[in-house]
């Protein structure tokens, strides 16, 4: 037997794996058109339904989803197989919104996710605070990807090759072909990642629990060992899985790498396609990691904390010496999971550095500056990036779910802007920063603070109703006092 759980073979065919997306890189810098940012960061607005959904899938389902998913369910039990409506709440979050900006996207050449705001609301200090709520949010979900790689890596290779070198590494292929490519090679390659996610998923379901039979004997081993894992949902559990649906619904569909993914669209009509392939998704994707997370809750007891995260890849470890046909099944499900954590990685960089780089630098330093040297200072930026969260995930301290919450309720506080003020032209910028102001410091402070929730209710998503009431109360007060409509969107139509 090999040291490393799967084989060389396996780690040969991730190498070559890697090599495949430097090469994409390479291949779609050739047909990069210049260096606008339009071109850089949105592939020249050309993203058809097919590429959409599959990048648009790559991406939603992340490092957090492959292997964090099921290390949570291993703690909840089958009161988990609740995720499934997060990620449906997120595509009917898309459908709120996403049609109407992107028309107004296109129209106005929108790149990044400030520039909504500018057009809608004409706000410099709204705009300027939404922008540092989404570089706090996608910079925590960054660093739960790199951990993520680490934890796929040091977990298929039996720690021969350490979490840090898997961290590193990866990072390493992300960033040479994001620079080469823009959003234009990241979407190549998430169609080719999301593809294998998908094959593998199925794949994996297959392994896990080949019949009924299966699934009766893995409830009826809960049922004796772990009862709770089995058990109705309390009234609690209940409370929390909906605010955790209302939370990821709102939330998930403001992601900035999402929001240029609809401005990159080439029409309305390829996005409403992709998104209406995109709501069935879920129902493949969600029980599988659920299933394997219960699996290794009875193969490995005692995992508890940020030890659970390694469950899919001992698992895989184990199923690759059953057969050659659970080997092969294995490597592409393990190849397949980097794929989609470094499809999530990969658009959260371009994201962060198109905001650093427009947003902030090209408002102030960069003021002036052609779209070419903002491209390249955005460029530099990505490798600046990763450096900075590298050194942090290094030394991983919070569980994958948990940063995922995390992120999600400061995240959640921007979506009043987008989804309110693409369907309400009565919403008042001045109405939405203060709303937007007093959400994110309640939101953070409960998190300083410690405190865990309202009720069963998410912090972030009681600061978020509050942030409503007030982005809709003081909307009509500012309107009575002020006759007619100040928002530069209706203006401009």
């Amino acid at each position: 037997m090999s040291s490393i759980p799967l084989g060389y073979g396996a780690v040969a065919f991730t190498g070559v794996y890697l090599l495949a997306m430097v090469g994409i890189g390479f291949l779609a810098k050739s047909k990069r058109e210049g260096d606008s940012l339009s071109d850089f960061y949105l592939a020249g607005r050309s993203l058809g339904p097919f590429v959409l959904v599959l990048t648009l899938y790559a991406t939603q389902y992340s490092g957090n989803t492959v292997v964090g998913y099921p290390a949570e369910a291993s703690r909840l039990g089958y009161a988990w197989i609740m995720s499934v409506s997060f990620m449906m709440a997120i595509v009917v979050g898309y459908l709120l919104y996403a049609p109407k900006l992107q028309r107004v996207a296109r129209r106005h050449g929108f790149v990044t996710p400030g520039d909504w705001v500018d057009y809608r609301f004409g706000s410099n200090r709204l705009s300027l605070l939404t922008n540092v709520l989404l570089v706090v949010s996608i910079a925590n979900y960054l660093l739960a990807q790199l951990m993520a790689m680490g934890h796929i890596v040091a977990g298929i290779s039996g720690n021969l090759v350490p979490y840090w070198v898997g961290v590193t590494v990866l990072i390493f292929v992300i960033i040479i072909y994001e620079t080469l490519g823009g959003l234009r090679a990241v979407a190549w390659t998430d169609v080719l990642q999301g593809g294998m996610l998908f094959v593998g998923l199925l794949g994996l379901l297959y392994v896990a629990a080949p019949g009924p039979s299966h699934w009766q004997a893995l409830t009826d081993w809960l049922s004796a060992n772990a009862p709770e894992k089995t058990a109705i949902p309390s009234r609690e559990v209940q409370t929390r899985w909906l605010s955790t649906v209302l939370l990821i619904g709102f939330s998930g569909s403001v992601y900035p790498q999402a929001i240029q993914r609809i401005y990159a669209a080439k029409s309305a009509r390829a996005l409403k396609r992709s998104l209406q392939c995109m709501i069935f998704m879920p129902l493949v994707t969600m029980p599988v990691v659920v299933l394997v997370g219960l699996v290794g809750l009875r193969r490995f007891t005692g995992l508890t904390g940020i030890a659970a995260d390694q469950i899919l890849p001992m698992l895989l470890a184990e199923w690759a010496q059953q057969s050659v046909w659970t080997y092969l099944l294995a490597v592409l499900v393990v190849t397949g999971t980097l794929a989609a954590i470094m499809s999530t990685a990969d658009s959260v960089l371009l994201s962060l550095s198109s905001i650093l780089s427009k947003d902030f630098l090209g408002k102030s330093v960069l003021a002036g500056a052609s779209e070419k040297r903002l491209t390249t200072v955005g460029k530099r930026l990505s490798w600046l990036v990763m450096a900075a969260l590298a050194s942090i995930a290094f030394v991983p301290r919070m569980t994958l779910w948990g940063l995922l919450e995390l992120k999600m309720e400061i995240l959640v506080q921007v979506s009043p802007i987008f989804i309110l003020g693409a369907m309400w032209d009565r919403l008042d910028g001045r109405a939405a920063f203060y709303g937007m102001l007093v959400g994110a410091v309640l939101a953070s402070g409960f998190a300083l603070g410690g405190v865990g929730g309202f009720g069963g209710f998410h912090t972030g998503l009681v600061a978020w109703a509050i942030n409503v009431a007030i982005c809709v109360g003081l909307s009509f007060v500012l309107a009575g006092e002020q006759p007619g409509d100040h928002s530069p969107a209706r203006k401009n139509g």
